[in-house]
């Protein structure tokens, strides 16, 4: 099959007053089609800033570079930002994290439907009206016609996440970004919603970007997960070789720093430390502060991607032949 996205070395950075912040560095990775990746990391790790790139909507003082960010072949980068217009909501879709800061308090559920469905799809005011209520019901929100009337206040929040996945997939976009999407909702409504995430993919075949620093709900969501730190890719696997075969220390302390509902432990393992200042980021390997098998290059060079079975990538030098030689 082949891919639907390609991104080849994403570089996304924002220049301040202080310097120049590197948001994210080298980030290269490709997407099928239906298929489902996971990206996860520590907040301020660069997984939101990375498919905000990909989608063109960071503005001064940030900049994007990038090799090449290909969608079905065609190189978003060359893009005029009006041809980007109608990518964006119609190829590709964003469910950002806070759906009450995202959705327009002065416009009903339903106008706000209707305005991306109009502007993408061509429909006239009456099917457009008819596509918002049927999507509000393929979501899952009953009396769907009523809710339409309706302003984002009145929804709960459960609701109006529902109602930004309606919006997010109303043109059936080809990539959906999913941001963490079920960070401000409780338990139960957060199940419903992957849930209903998991339906939709498999109904109408979007492939699905999912943000998030939680790996227990990654692993439920996934095909294949990738692993960022510092705005760097650090370990890519399927889903089972992250969550049961970690290589990199980064992940594996990720993994042990969640409790765990069937084991009786007194004390979680947290990951010692805290993220580097990005003004300030440490020589080589940016984890090497943090790691406590940090050996002498990892200060000195930044790890080799190294593949340690059939499809797992880490990018660590304690899997590298150079690596075993300073340990020699």
């Amino acid at each position: 099959m082949s891919d639907l996205l390609q991104v080849k070395n994403l570089n996304t950075s924002f220049h301040t007053e202080d310097g120049v912040v590197r948001a994210v560095n080298g980030v290269s990775f490709t997407l099928k089609h239906g298929e489902a990746l996971g990206i996860v990391g520590e907040s301020g790790c660069g997984k939101s800033v990375a498919c905000l790139s990909i989608m063109r909507l960071i503005n001064h003082p940030g900049k994007i570079e990038a090799d090449r960010i290909l969608l079905e072949g065609n190189d978003l980068l060359q893009f005029r930002e009006n041809k980007m217009r109608s990518v964006r909501g119609n190829e590709m879709a964003f469910i950002f994290q806070e759906p009450m800061t995202s959705l327009n308090p002065v416009y009903t559920i339903g106008f706000q439907l209707q305005e991306a469905i109009r502007l993408h799809q061509g429909l006239n005011k009456r099917k457009s009206w008819q596509k918002s209520v049927d999507m509000l019901k393929m979501v899952g929100i009953p009396r769907p016609e009523d809710i339409a009337d309706e302003y984002p206040h009145c929804l709960s929040g459960g609701m109006k996440q529902r109602a930004m996945i309606a919006m997010a997939l109303s043109c059936e976009p080809k990539v959906l970004f999913a941001d963490e999407p079920t960070t401000a909702l409780d338990v139960t409504i957060q199940a419903q919603i992957l849930q209903l995430m998991r339906d939709l993919k498999e109904r109408i075949n979007t492939a699905i970007i999912f943000i998030s620093h939680d790996l227990g709900v990654i692993s439920e969501m996934v095909d294949r997960v990738i692993v960022m730190y510092c705005g760097r890719i650090i370990e890519e696997s399927d889903t089972r070789n992250i969550i049961k075969e970690a290589k990199h220390p980064y992940t594996i302390g990720l993994i042990n720093s969640k409790p765990q509902i069937n084991e009786d432990i007194e004390k979680l393992v947290p990951i010692s430390g805290s993220v580097p200042n990005p003004l300030q980021m440490p020589s080589g390997c940016p984890y090497h502060p943090r790691c406590e098998h940090a050996m002498e290059i990892c200060a000195e060079e930044m790890p080799e991607k190294m593949e340690v079975s059939s499809g797992h990538h880490v990018n660590c030098w304690l899997y590298s032949r150079k690596g075993d030689q300073v340990r020699q």
